[in-house]
Formats: C-alpha cells, sequence, structure tokens
C-alpha cells in the first residue's frame, strides 16, 4: 500500500506540474495577443492621422493594459472559443460519456477511502479507476486539444484540455493521439493497460485548472 500510495503521489505532482506548464504558457500566448492587438490599433491611428483615431488609439493602449494585468488572474488567459467551451462543458455535467468503452466496473470512487482488509488506513483518489474488459480503450470526453502525452511507470498517459477544464487518461499500453491533436467527444485515445488478471484499469482524473473535481458527478 505505501508503494502505491508513493507512485501515485508522483504520478499526481507529474500532472499537477504538466498543468501548471499548459496554464503558464496559455498565458503567455493571452498576453502576447493582447500586446499584439494594441500595437495593431496605435499603427491604425497613427496612420489615419485624425484626432478621432488618435482618441481611440489612446483608449486602446489602456485596454490593452488592463488586459496585461487582468492575464495575470485565474481563467483571463482562456481564449473566446475556450470560454465557449467552458460554457457548453458546464452545460453537459451529468451527461458526458463514460472514459472507457465497452462493459465496465468502478474499482475506486474519487476521495478518501479506507483500504480493505486494513484497519485505520486510508487512501486519497484524485479520479476514478474504471475496469474494463480486455481490449477496452480509454476515450475522449468532449471536444478539446491533447495538451500532453507522457510515460510514467511503464504506462502511457494523456492530458486533454477543453478550455479550463482537463481530463486525464492514466494506465495506456499505447496511445494513437499526439500533442496538439484536436478531438471531438469519443475519439478515441488509446488501449488500456491490463493487469496480470487480464483486467484494464483506465486511471482517470478531471481537474479544472488546478481543482480536483469528482468525475462521476460529470
Amino acid at each position: 500500500v505505501s508503494k502505491q500510495q508513493r507512485e501515485l503521489a508522483a504520478l499526481n505532482k507529474k500532472i499537477d506540474d504538466l498543468i501548471a506548464y499548459e496554464i503558464e504558457q496559455a498565458r503567455k500566448r493571452a498576453e502576447a495577443e493582447a500586446k499584439r492587438k494594441a500595437e495593431a490599433r496605435r499603427k491604425a491611428a497613427t496612420k489615419s492621422g485624425t484626432s478621432a483615431s488618435k482618441k481611440q488609439g489612446t483608449s486602446g493602449g489602456a485596454g490593452s493594459k488592463a488586459q496585461q494585468s487582468a492575464s495575470s488572474s485565474s481563467g483571463s488567459w482562456l481564449t473566446a472559443n475556450d470560454r465557449k467551451l467552458n460554457g457548453t462543458f458546464l452545460q453537459n455535467k451529468g451527461r458526458l460519456p463514460v472514459p472507457i468503452t465497452g462493459q465496465y466496473r468502478i474499482s475506486g470512487r474519487f476521495g478518501r477511502y479506507n483500504v480493505p482488509g486494513l484497519k485505520n488506513v486510508t487512501l486519497d483518489n484524485k479520479g476514478v479507476n474504471y475496469v474494463g474488459k480486455p481490449g477496452a480503450r480509454a476515450r475522449c470526453i468532449f471536444d478539446g486539444e491533447v495538451t500532453a502525452v507522457f510515460q510514467f511507470s511503464g504506462s502511457k498517459n494523456v492530458l486533454v484540455r477543453h478550455g479550463s477544464y482537463i481530463s486525464v487518461y492514466c494506465n495506456l499500453s499505447s496511445v494513437i493521439v499526439r500533442k496538439g491533436q484536436k478531438l471531438k467527444a469519443r475519439d478515441l485515445i488509446g488501449t488500456v493497460q491490463a493487469d496480470e488478471s487480464g483486467n484494464c484499469i483506465l486511471h482517470f482524473q478531471l481537474r479544472k485548472e488546478s481543482q480536483k473535481l469528482n468525475p462521476e458527478q460529470w
């Protein structure tokens, strides 16, 4: 159990680091885009030479500063498409498909739980464990973009960003997606790795930025 706990902690840290990196990169892109638009407005105002255009250029510069300042706050790095995705993702709460194909059962639920057969021993599950049949595959729960594909402890893992929501698919033996690829809901991601008993256990997590969500509620 201690070994399992250490492995899960290391996996969760890896996921946290990747999500933090993605948010930081998106924030930098948002700042660069705000500066580009402000510069374009300034050049347009200078070229026109009219007092009205000059006034518009001044207000545009002030707006760009506000945008740059706001880009440091949570969620301000989202594009218009990201915000649209957020809205539709939220509207589909409780109706998203399960992230595994075929028949399945849940072997581990979100949150803290007592380890069966061990008194006073509790673990904390950051997601949900889905047990599928041999050949079960992971599938995307919503439209999004693959932001990371990485190897950990002998298995492959995938992160998909849906605006500020991020779905995480762990314990895959193979993947058929790549970083930067656009996915639709129910698109296949890869094959779930089988254990010695033939069970294919997909560990699935759902985040909103760094906040951990209970996948079963979605």
